[in-house]
């Protein structure tokens, strides 16, 4: 993808998303489905004596679980009863949900910095860039505040935005996007935002008129043109037009 480096001249902030794109998320968030996969398995087998292959449960919750966070469904709660429900079993006892949920949280939370993301947070924050963080929350039974100051950098930044929380609807709703500008005292038109996830950020922030960055490590997205403005494999590769 061609960049016109001239659609950064009057940057004035640089906002970034939290899971995946400054920490790595996917890895931690895959042991703890599988985690949970296994405890279902067992829950199943001791209370409604079915006989179901192990590895049926786990692809139905990484299916389940990949199609409701893309919906914009961030209660982990939710997400158990969803895949149960496939399974012709309802009526959980929430108690039995937060269990699966804290179990979840208990592994997932456990995230990384990548080096880039401190690298990149260094370097905007010497050139005078206001930083925020937009990032959805991580819903009933997880503590996404908790997890953003465990991040090293994370006094550098002017701006946190939880959506989700405290009546901000989450991503890909324009509204976080907005009012960060607004918190900020940016024009939309200043800001690069910086994400991973194709729609809930990349394509949601340029409706709001912002700069798009897509962060795609591993070139997995297709078409990753039709969702940001630019694609980069690297935070580091932010120093080459801001």
């Amino acid at each position: 993808m061609s960049i016109n480096y001239k659609i950064f001249n009057n940057v004035k902030a640089v906002l970034f998303d939290f899971d995946d794109t400054l920490v790595d998320f996917s890895t931690k968030a895959k042991d703890a489905l599988d985690a949970v996969s296994k405890d279902i398995y067992t829950y199943i087998k001791e209370n409604y004596r079915q006989e179901i292959d192990i590895n049926i449960i786990k692809k139905l919750v990484e299916e389940e679980s990949k199609k409701l966070d893309n919906q914009g469904e961030y209660n982990r709660n939710k997400w158990w009863e969803s895949i149960l429900k496939s399974l012709n079993i309802v009526h959980i006892d929430k108690s039995q949900l937060y269990d699966w949920t804290s179990l979840y949280w208990s592994i997932a939370s456990q995230t990384e910095p990548y080096e880039d993301a401190k690298e990149i947070i260094e370097y905007l924050d010497s050139k005078g860039y206001k930083l925020g963080i937009v990032t959805n929350s991580d819903g009933e039974g997880g503590n996404k505040s908790s997890r953003l100051k465990t991040f090293p950098l994370i006094d550098k930044f002017d701006l946190i935005l939880i959506a989700g929380e405290g009546g901000i609807r989450p991503k890909p709703n324009l509204e976080p996007f907005i009012i960060s500008c607004e918190k900020l005292s940016v024009d939309p038109t200043s800001c690069v935002f910086v994400g991973d996830e194709p729609v809930k950020d990349c394509l949601a922030a340029k409706k709001a008129n912002m700069i798009s960055v897509l962060i795609d490590r591993e070139g997995k997205v297709k078409n990753a043109e039709l969702y940001a403005d630019f694609v980069i494999s690297s935070l580091k590769q932010l120093e080459e037009f801001l």
